[in-house]
């Protein structure tokens, strides 16, 4: 018979189940893409663009606005151009519209000869000058970085014409091309680039 002051060991085999833990246990929502992905720098090409030829900065405030900041080179100059836009749709692609305001340097040098076969010359200085832009266009920014955006619209010059001649006296002809070239007209655009976290 055991003695009574002799200590009792009890050894207790835990039973196998779930374990429980505690705190919140409610799986996170993902966030739209352009929550999770808020900084894109593109490469801009096109007619009428914010940039002309030039990089294209987007910040998204919000999944439904984000700005448009480019600066590049156009036909106009040096080209700086800022454009809000609302995004429709919180999935990677979107339709959007946006109405931005761009400013150009102008050409000073008047280098720019018009001037067609049996016409006289015709030589031209670009105006610093400003354009609004109105667009609708499609965002894709996938949930890896690739972000692709297209544009299209019109772009309205202000504050008078920016085209002044130095030689010569345009033609019919001559002046469709420097209406296409300088003054307002649709806009076109591609950029592609990759979103940042």
């Amino acid at each position: 018979m055991p003695s009574l002051d002799a200590p009792t060991v009890v050894v207790v085999h835990p039973k196998p189940g779930p374990v429980a833990v505690l705190g919140n246990t409610a799986p996170r929502e993902a966030l739209p893409v352009r929550a999770e992905r808020r900084l894109a720098l593109m490469g801009e090409l096109g007619w009428n663009t914010l940039s002309g030829f030039g990089p294209t900065l987007t910040f998204h405030a919000h999944p439904h606005l984000s700005f448009d900041l480019g600066a590049g080179i156009s036909p106009e100059g040096f080209k700086l151009g800022l454009r809000p836009r609302y995004n429709f749709l919180l999935s990677e692609v979107t339709p959007f519209l946006g109405v931005g305001l761009i400013g150009a340097s102008g050409i000073d040098s008047p280098s720019q000869d018009l001037s067609t076969d049996g016409s006289d010359s015709l030589t031209i200085k670009i105006r610093p000058c400003g354009f609004m832009q109105a667009v609708a266009g499609i965002d894709w920014t996938s949930a890896g970085g690739f972000t692709m955006l297209g544009a299209l619209g019109y772009a309205w010059l202000l504050g008078g014409d920016n085209v002044q001649v130095v030689t010569g006296v345009p033609d019919a002809e001559q002046e469709e091309a420097l209406d296409a070239v300088f003054r307002s007209g649709i806009v076109i655009s591609l950029g592609i680039g990759y979103s940042f976290r």
